[in-house]
């Protein structure tokens, strides 16, 4: 008996140490035997100056395939052909789907992202992307995420500044704000900030966007420059303000399992793909808003106004410190603190005062 016991013991460890030796021939990917990544957006296939999230994966697939010699294969699915984009993450996390770029929906798995969605916390994007890519206090973050959520940050692109349009009037100063009605995207932080600064805030999807400011459920919304062209808001919206009040992100992650399981040479392939294709989403942004966007909310009649840095004062002071209290109380004084402190540290580092 002790002698089946034995030979029941021994298969077992054969049968465990025969697939460890499988599971270690994916370990080493070759050009002859490459492993495969797939990774998701929710972009359309479409010019790479202006789809941001496709200009990522492209450029990630491009820079991955060369520099591992073939040994990784990148597959990009386009238009949300893996799902919608919580369904994505979750099966980033899972280890179903190895790679993603997304905005948004991070913080239902690790609140702590909301941190840089404080209103008016980044003058310009180079600060915001030096804060975000190269500063201690987010790679702490990132690192704190990847050992609670097994999502591991590749980088982070400027998906844009985030601004006001209406039908009613221009808008200037807070005071203009007062009386409006803006839909704003689902995210209690994003009601905060509207309601902070005097007006009314009502979350609806971005398909029913259209329909509400045609009918006046709403009179106006906040979104990237490129968001008017993409939702043909010109035909609803008459106003643009450029006031910038939250930054919006464009992130790469991918599954941490994965990315540990390759040979540590090409870890650092992923990891070289991941920093460049957020430059290039960056740069993508700044095209689809400020060349493309700006041409095309001028030749559709709407008006832009861009605030002094003394109105953009008048907006901060007016919800900053409030929508950060309540931020505080969400994800904790020490992250939100330490935001505030990274970003003044950033802007006297690049000489901003």
């Amino acid at each position: 008996m002790k002698y089946v016991k034995n030979i029941l013991i021994l298969a077992v460890i054969f049968a465990v140490a025969l697939s460890g030796s499988v599971f270690a021939q994916k370990l080493n990917p070759t050009p002859e035997n490459p492993v495969t990544l797939r990774i998701g957006t929710l972009d359309k296939e479409d010019d790479l100056a202006v789809g941001l999230e496709y200009t990522m994966c492209k450029v990630f697939e491009a820079m991955v395939e060369t520099n591992s010699g073939g040994a990784i294969q990148v597959e990009v699915y386009h238009s949300g052909s893996l799902g919608q984009m919580m369904a994505q993450i979750e099966a980033v996390q899972a280890g179903e789907q190895e790679a993603l770029t997304g905005t948004a929906g991070i913080p239902s798995f690790y609140p702590a992202w909301q941190v840089f969605s404080l209103p008016y916390l980044f003058d310009n994007s180079e600060i915001a992307v030096e804060v975000m890519n190269h500063s201690d206090f987010m790679r702490n973050l990132y690192e704190d995420m990847r050992q609670k959520t097994g999502l591991r940050v590749l980088g982070v692109a400027q998906n844009g500044f985030r601004h006001f349009t209406n039908s009613k009037r221009p808008i200037r100063t807070p005071e203009d704000l007062k009386g409006l009605k803006f839909r704003v995207m689902q995210g209690q932080i994003y009601v905060k900030v509207v309601e902070a600064l005097g007006a009314a805030a009502t979350p609806i999807s971005w398909s029913e966007l259209y329909t509400s400011l045609q009918t006046g459920v709403v009179d106006g919304q906040e979104n990237p420059i490129s968001g008017v062209k993409l939702g043909s808001l010109d035909e609803v919206q008459k106003y643009l303000t450029l006031d910038g009040h939250l930054w919006s992100e464009n992130y790469l992650i991918i599954n941490d399992q994965f990315f540990n399981s390759l040979p540590a040479n090409l870890q650092q392939v992923v990891l070289e793909a991941g920093s460049q294709a957020a430059l290039a989403g960056t740069a993508s942004e700044h095209i689809a808003s400020y060349i493309v966007g700006v041409d095309y909310c001028l030749n559709h009649g709407m008006e832009i106004y861009k605030p002094t840095p003394e109105e953009i004062a008048q907006f901060r002071e007016l919800c900053q410190k409030p929508v950060a209290e309540w931020l505080r109380g969400e994800i904790g004084a020490e992250i939100v603190d330490g935001m505030l402190k990274t970003v003044e540290e950033t802007k006297a580092k690049l000489g901003y005062k």
